[in-house]
């Protein structure tokens, strides 16, 4: 049978670096399909997980996409994902070194052309964003996190031998248009400007980060109460009140302790420095 999925998009990097942003502006492509983090599927039989980890983050349990969803034993993820889509291309923002490494060997002696982005973010607006989320966490290990986790994805995108590029989540936000015509390039695929208003577009992914979705939610007035899209209380106030558009999120410059700052900095600062964002 002839293979519907003709290419795999693997984004990498460190949480809280823009990932779901990135995934939902190019799964607005007309090709595209963003499945959030596939890596969720795997709770999809496991009803003792919460059921934001196993359930569309727009829909809810009534998607159309994974509402009856299971996980085939005789075709690869991707492939089947472009089945049920109808889309040749398939997004993945798994972050998860050895879920990438699994998936790219599982699809490697396909048609399937793989790519992989790299979203990169300053280290202190992770480290900020983790700790809005999780404050009770420690901060030393929070910051040894994300170093470990940044080697990780180094490495990976070193071993890749595919096409790869690293995109700054910064340039992102401040330019998408720019920087969403040059990833374009990259996938071969034709640029479409209605691409950046993502918040348009239909939506089916797995995980990812609740703002953003959120703003989809509510830019297409769905019913929040049937989504399993919830905002914590510390970002309720910015994401209720943010602009539908793209804007960069620079809250870590305020937000940050001078002190949780100068410790990052001590111990990150120099892995940081591809990453630092001073404009």
């Amino acid at each position: 049978m002839t293979r519907i999925n003709k290419k795999a998009v693997f984004i990498c990097g460190a949480g809280h670096s823009g990932s779901t942003l990135l995934g939902m502006i190019l799964g607005s492509h007309q090709d595209c399909f963003y499945c959030g983090e596939a890596n969720k599927t795997r709770f999809f039989q496991d009803l003792q997980k919460p059921e934001i980890k196993r359930t569309c983050k727009i829909c809810g349990r009534n998607c159309p996409v994974w509402g009856d969803f299971v996980v085939s034993d005789r075709l690869d993820l991707y492939e089947q994902l472009s089945r049920q889509t109808g889309k040749a291309i398939v997004i993945d923002s798994t972050k998860e070194i050895k879920w990438i490494t699994e998936k790219i060997a599982a699809i490697e002696n396909t048609n399937t052309q793989m790519f992989l982005l790299f979203i990169q973010r300053d280290g202190r607006a992770v480290i900020n964003s983790r700790l809005r989320k999780y404050p009770e966490e420690d901060v030393d290990k929070i910051i040894n996190n994300w170093v470990n986790k940044i080697q990780q994805t180094q490495k990976l995108y070193e071993d890749f031998s595919g096409k790869k590029i690293k995109v700054k989540y910064e340039k992102l936000a401040s330019n998408p248009a720019a920087v969403t015509r040059r990833l374009c390039d990259f996938l071969e695929i034709e640029y479409q400007p209605e691409m950046v208003e993502y918040y348009r577009h239909e939506h089916h992914p797995l995980g990812g980060n609740s703002g953003t979705q959120f703003l989809i939610a509510k830019a297409q007035k769905k019913n929040l109460d049937e989504s399993v899209v919830k905002i914590s209380e510390n970002s309720r106030d910015y994401y209720q009140n943010h602009d539908l558009g793209i804007s960069l999120d620079l809250r870590w410059r305020e937000e940050l302790d001078p002190s949780t700052e100068r410790l990052f900095v001590e111990i990150a600062g120099e892995i940081n420095e591809e990453f630092k964002w001073e404009a």
